[in-house]
């Protein structure tokens, strides 16, 4: 099988999120795609989060109807950090005969040069999603070019130009402003009932 690995904070998951992942089933032809929330994230440790346990709910609810999205608790059943490098080490350990591709976003890759053991990452399938339609001259393409010197498999999509943030989110939430269409039914349930993000 092909399988992605897409990992995030998921406060909350949202549309964006679930359209990154169905046109990476889309282009690379993925059969499944593994959503990892993380409890502590490296890049995100001194943010304000929602309980791992509420966000992991929300990831949930958000997945349900389709079946090649799974949730899988790896980063979020305790508080310590969990790295990419030993994430992505951890699923291809679990699945030695299924083809592993990391989902990471443009921003990310950018500086992916300052993550933990960033040349393991390196190592591996990537799909990168962009943020606007690829442009031949970006910095973005110059270093995916540049990184399939030593690896081919580095896999570069559009993401439909969707703009929508969990931050954007929460600040409507805030502001007391809908944020229909932009979050599942179950996911902005969830938010409503528990008094999220207000």
């Amino acid at each position: 099988m092909r399988i992605g690995l897409f990992g995030g904070t998921f406060d909350p998951i949202h549309i964006g999120h679930l359209i990154v992942v169905e046109n990476c089933i889309n282009y690379m032809n993925l059969d499944r795609v593994i959503i990892l929330p993380s409890s502590d994230p490296p890049h995100k440790r001194d943010r304000k989060k929602t309980a791992t346990s509420i966000r992991v709910e929300m990831v949930s609810e958000a997945i349900k109807d389709n079946d090649k999205l799974v949730l899988s608790t790896y980063e979020s059943t305790d508080h310590i950090v969990h790295y990419t490098d030993d994430t992505i080490k951890y699923f291809r350990e679990n699945f030695p005969d299924d083809d592993i591709f990391y989902i990471m976003g443009e921003d990310s890759f950018l500086t992916i040069d300052t993550w933990k053991n960033y040349e393991d990452i390196l190592d591996t399938n990537i799909i990168v999603f962009t943020r606007s339609n690829i442009d031949e001259d970006s910095e973005l393409v110059r270093k995916v070019h540049d990184i399939r010197k030593d690896n081919p498999n580095i896999f570069l999509i559009n993401n439909l130009n969707i703009n929508i943030s969990s931050t954007l989110i929460r600040g409507l939430v805030k502001d007391d402003k809908s944020i229909k269409y932009l979050v599942r039914d179950g996911v902005k349930y969830i938010i409503e009932n528990r008094g999220l993000y207000v």
